[in-house]
């Protein structure tokens, strides 16, 4: 009877697990707030900054240079990306750090296999200001999704809050930005026009069909796309400032997966319950219509002794049997039918 609770259950939470938790983005270094690539209300889900309390910025980082890392779950031909930093213990007023980051058309990533997604490494500028509790923002517009408008010739979307209809984000946790004695706090920093620290961004990328694409307007996107390292996953359009590496809290380290919440395989694993990992049925006879199947359990010593094997026949069957396997059923359609929507969204 509790076999047949905790499959329910899992069928239950499989079901109740809503589409959009499949896709797109997310940061790895800074650590993200939510593991979830799928985060479709702006800025960051379900955990603004404002419930962390002041002393729950663990992490410190300088004004200069930061490398930063974020990857995609999911591709989306020339879904370009923009990065921005919260102003102390809110999200709101987030000043714009870098726009128009272009897409990697390259890769595949497989949803289920997080080793798979597209990693993107780059270097930016934290400015010169002091805040206890601040985040990085990433926006994920989804131009993929415009039809013409996303072309080179085309009007584009604009975001936030704009015509963009599908943009994913995610948000890193709060750290310690930690100023010289020029600093200013950050709820006292006016935002600059960020093309004026990154003035040697480009202005142009590649849009449909290998053709130019204008990328000198913020907040408007279309589709943009530019050539990303293999190797260190960089971007090589770009100036060096912007691909070497800075150091500090995701220097020197290209991490492969987040180790700090549950992630989608961690929830799709429960479906295997230890009874059946720890069991090997071996059919007792090659007839198909044998009714009994026998069930060969081995056992192995600690101390190094000989293995010894057991043989028990199970009884034809039953009941609570036939339930146990229609739950099963149960729940690898719920299964397939989120991999079906990850797929549509």
């Amino acid at each position: 009877a509790s076999r047949v609770m905790t499959l329910l259950q899992q069928f239950l939470l499989l079901v109740a697990v809503p589409p959009l938790a499949h896709s797109h983005s997310r940061w790895q270094c800074p650590a993200p707030r939510l593991s979830s690539t799928g985060i479709k209300n702006g800025p960051c889900g379900s955990q603004p900054l404002s419930i962390y309390q002041t002393d729950s910025a663990i992490d410190e980082i300088k004004p200069g240079p930061l490398r930063i890392i974020f990857e995609e779950s999911i591709h989306h031909t020339g879904a370009p990306f923009r990065i921005s930093l919260s102003n102390d213990g809110t999200d709101d007023d987030a000043c714009v750090l870098l726009d128009h980051i272009p897409h990697n058309d390259c890769c595949q990533p497989d949803y289920f296999d997080e080793s798979s997604y597209t990693k993107y490494v780059l270097t930016i500028e934290i400015p010169n200001v002091s805040c206890e509790r601040c985040s990085l923002h990433l926006s994920n517009p989804m131009t993929d999704k415009i039809g013409i408008d996303g072309s080179p010739s085309g009007i584009g979307c604009t975001d936030p809050d704009g015509s963009c209809f599908s943009v994913y984000y995610s948000c890193t946790k709060p750290f310690r930005i930690v100023g010289d004695e020029n600093a200013v706090q950050r709820n006292e920093y006016s935002c600059p026009d960020w093309r004026s620290l990154n003035e040697n961004w480009p202005l142009v990328w590649v849009g449909d069909n290998g053709e130019d694409v204008d990328v000198a307007t913020s907040g408007v996107y279309r589709r943009e796309s530019s050539t990303w390292s293999e190797d260190d996953f960089t971007l090589v359009t770009v100036s060096d400032q912007y691909r070497r590496d800075a150091g500090g809290l995701c220097g020197e380290q290209v991490p492969t997966t987040i180790s700090d919440s549950t992630t989608p395989s961690e929830t799709t694993s429960t479906l295997t319950t230890s009874e059946e990992t720890t069991a090997t049925v071996e059919s007792s006879s090659t007839n198909e219509t044998t009714s009994a199947t026998t069930i060969t359990t081995t056992t192995t010593t600690t101390e190094g002794k000989s293995q010894s094997n057991e043989e028990k026949t199970q009884s034809p069957t039953s009941a609570g049997d036939i339930v146990d396997s229609a739950l099963r059923v149960l729940c690898m359609f719920g299964f397939l039918t989120l991999a079906m929507q990850s797929c549509i969204i």
